[in-house]
């Protein structure tokens, strides 16, 4: 028989069906053991453990670090920003945990290889790893048009990096048959609000490759986990004014999640109302459309100098008064 002849073959081997019985009995322990005792809960499932965490240096990821410490991990803090790194670090080896700094910027793939062998030539393993850092941009698509670089920037960071920090840690972890990968995502995949193409789009792929992930790793000891934040109080919305009038999870809720998340390996960690947005999509998807573009129209859009000083008379302009709803401002091309 040829080569090629036995490349087209289909080969089938024998599936292993035990671990599903123990991922099962472990779901239902750790579950339990969340809800009755979750101080304990998480202690006994971090002590001993390296937790490599990104965004660390602020807002939840800060929190957490806090939290997983003070449960006996090891925590590695990883952000762009080392000054903040080291503050965050120092209070934690203060209070007895053991944490340690990797200033890297994710959105660089170079960065993520270095974080990654660096943190494995210190510590042997990484066991646990939460890709928190994100990037989100909230703009109209229709003000997006000269601007893919907004979407080349969410994807670099939201999914390239996350990916490639897990790609990474993968190998070790399926050497051991023991690892867990939490990667943070929004109720937005659930909801797809409008004005977030850029920032969802981004998150929309690092889910496709967190389930897939998980399927394919289900007869391992790797777990993989999605956790669909809503809105949360921290200083990446601060910038957005509109925020101030939209309901928002609290910083302790979400870290309360993150934990849960820990415990239990779940696969998935999303609220009410995220479950209600993917029914309503599914029931009455045009239902859905109209209420969300009805919002889309009602809140008023400031477009951006650079999109408004291309449009400066005839066709153009009407065409961004019909967009809009506004008269275009007239300006001179390098308009700043």
């Amino acid at each position: 028989m040829s080569d090629a002849s036995t490349s087209d073959r289909v080969l089938f081997r024998k599936p292993k069906i035990a671990p599903y019985f123990k991922r099962a009995a472990d779901h239902w322990k750790w579950n339990y053991k969340s809800i009755v005792e979750p101080s304990r809960a998480l202690h006994d499932r971090v002590d001993g453990k390296v937790v490599l965490l990104t965004g660390a240096s602020s807002g939840i990821g800060a929190e957490v670090a806090h939290k997983l410490a003070a449960a006996g991990a090891t925590v590695l803090l990883v952000a762009r920003t080392r000054e903040k790194l080291e503050i965050i670090a120092q209070d934690i080896r203060k209070q007895g945990g053991k944490a340690f700094v990797y200033e890297g910027n994710l959105a660089v793939m170079e960065d993520c290889d270095r974080v990654c062998q660096q943190a494995l030539a210190d510590h042997g393993r990484v066991d646990i790893l939460i890709n928190n850092a994100g990037r989100s941009i909230r703009r109209s698509i229709k003000f997006a048009l000269d601007r893919f670089h907004d979407y080349e920037r969410t994807m670099q960071l939201n999914y390239f990096g996350s990916v490639r920090m897990a790609l990474n840690l993968l190998p070790g972890m399926l050497e051991r048959n023991e690892g867990h990968i939490i990667n943070v995502s929004t109720v937005g995949v659930q909801a797809n609000p409008a004005r977030f193409s850029a920032y969802l789009s981004s998150k929309w792929a690092l889910e496709g490759w967190s389930w897939v992930a998980a399927n394919e790793l289900a007869h391992t000891g790797v777990t993989v986990s999605t956790i669909n934040y809503p809105l949360v109080r921290t200083p990446m919305i601060a910038p957005t004014k509109i925020y101030e009038y939209t309901p928002t999870m609290s910083p302790a809720k979400a870290v309360s999640w993150m934990l849960d998340v820990i415990i239990t390996r779940n696969k998935r960690k999303v609220g009410p109302m995220g479950l209600a947005a993917l029914s309503m999509y599914y029931l009455l998807p045009k239902t859905s459309e109209s209420i969300v573009n009805l919002g889309y129209q009602v809140v008023y859009e400031q477009p951006p100098v650079k999109a408004v000083s291309t449009v400066t008379t005839g066709d153009a302009a009407k065409s961004m008064e019909n967009a809009t709803g506004a008269t275009p401002i007239k300006r001179k091309a390098n308009a700043q």
